[in-house]
């Protein structure tokens, strides 16, 4: 893999999903789950989100800030919808010890008090602990939930406390509750929560998982294994679901020529 090769300020990238050129994602069944998430995401939204490992900076921009280098790293790639802008870049340095989520121009600077979030409590606490697999999967996976699916369904930002300098656990619990209920979960299999389990008759028990058997492209359409379960009881249940075909580019085809402003959160542990 010719990483350090050449003068170039920026790697080019291998994958529209995973490009983890420092080795970060050793077991295949978590690297899996992160692929599928984002492979998904792109399929059912048009947004592309891409997560990046590098083992330095120095290599390439050793003279950037890290926010410089990251939103460089973005615009290279074109990450996101050419008239969205609504791309998503997940960056991580072991060695700089330090990481960062760069938005689309799309997102704006409302959505970057809950990039910092995510960095700040799904992202950096497995980090410091050296479980960078653990980190990528809970941290990527907080990213679509609490800011690309919002994002796509219109919401606008949660408002940040009031006092910014105070950290997250201080916001009054019930709002936090409130606010992680609002989002979790995957667009199309948001409303399984609000049926009633077919088996113990408990509602707001179900919930829902994908996993993409044959992925959509543009000549046709897709398959994925749609499991249903209830957490009060053991009721289960896999049914086969169609991925409508792919609108824009495919996966292997590359980015959709979106930029970045600047937007996003960074992080060091």
């Amino acid at each position: 893999m010719p990483l350090y090769a050449g003068a170039q300020t920026y790697p080019d990238y291998i994958s529209t999903d995973i490009n983890d050129f420092a080795g970060l994602l050793v077991d295949d069944e978590e690297r899996e789950r992160v692929k599928d998430r984002l492979v998904t995401l792109r399929q059912d939204t048009g947004i592309e989100m891409t997560v990046v490992t590098l083992p330095s900076q120095d290599a390439y921009a050793p003279r950037l800030t890290l926010e410089d280098f990251a939103t460089g790293l973005f615009n290279h790639w074109g990450i996101g919808d050419s008239t969205r802008n609504d791309g998503i870049m997940v960056l991580v340095l072991p060695e700089d010890r330090a990481m960062r989520i760069e938005l689309g121009a799309g997102f704006g600077q409302d959505w970057n008090h809950v990039a910092q979030r995510i960095v700040d409590e799904d992202f950096l606490p497995s980090f410091r602990d050296e479980d960078y697999q653990r980190g990528i999967e809970a941290g990527s996976a907080a990213v679509i939930e609490r800011i690309a699916l919002p994002f796509v369904e219109g919401r606008p930002a949660p408002a940040p406390p009031e006092n910014t300098s105070l950290p997250w656990q201080t916001v009054p619990l019930f709002g936090g509750i409130i606010l992680l209920f609002m989002l979790r979960g995957w667009v199309s299999d948001i409303f399984i929560r609000l049926r009633t389990c077919p088996k113990c008759g408990r509602k707001g028990t179900l919930r829902a998982s994908r996993r993409t058997v044959q992925s959509a492209t543009t000549n046709m359409t897709g398959r994925a294994e749609r499991t249903v379960w209830c957490v009060a009881c053991d009721y289960h249940d896999v049914s086969m679901i169609t991925l409508a075909r792919r609108t824009g580019s495919t996966s292997s085809g590359g980015f959709g020529g979106g930029r970045s402003g600047g937007g996003g959160a960074s992080g060091r542990w």
